[in-house]
């Protein structure tokens, strides 16, 4: 074996870099996000909607997601605003051409005056379509109010 039997090719340096691992953890990280996603924007108010066994999604369309706390408070995608601020958006958005639709989330606890001031306040301001969201009832439970 002077001449020595090269079994494991050249001893030559690895140049390039292997990608597979980072993209591997770049993928998981990704699920991940879109998994809790959507559990974190429901952790930014503590409500609970009110249950039908007609409620149904909405397709994508311009909303103003509006959250009416059982204190009162109202907030507009996720920031606590006033009626006056809350019928400038609507405002600006019906002025921009968009059609716009007023997403309401109201806790079951809250005053009914809560609610129909804030739909009144965004008729004001141009906004004539409006969505409440309710939770579905479980199978069983809509069986029995049937």
């Amino acid at each position: 074996m002077a001449g020595g039997a090269n079994l494991g090719g050249e001893d030559e340096a690895i140049s390039d870099i292997n990608v597979t691992p980072f993209v591997d953890v770049v993928l998981v990280l990704l699920v991940i996000f879109m998994v809790t996603a959507g559990m974190m924007v429901k952790q930014g108010v503590k409500i609970e909607l009110p249950q039908a066994a007609t409620a149904e999604s909405l397709s994508s369309q311009t909303s103003l997601n509006i959250l009416v706390s059982a204190e009162g408070e109202i907030i507009l995608d996720g920031e606590k605003v006033d009626k006056e601020t809350l019928e400038n958006r609507g405002r600006e958005a019906i002025d921009a051409g968009e059609t716009v639709v007023a997403m309401i989330s109201a806790d079951k606890g809250v005053i009914y005056s809560y609610v129909v001031g804030v739909m009144d306040t965004l008729r004001t301001a141009g906004v004539n379509d409006f969505a409440l969201q309710l939770e579905p009832l479980p199978a069983a439970a809509a069986e029995v109010e049937n």
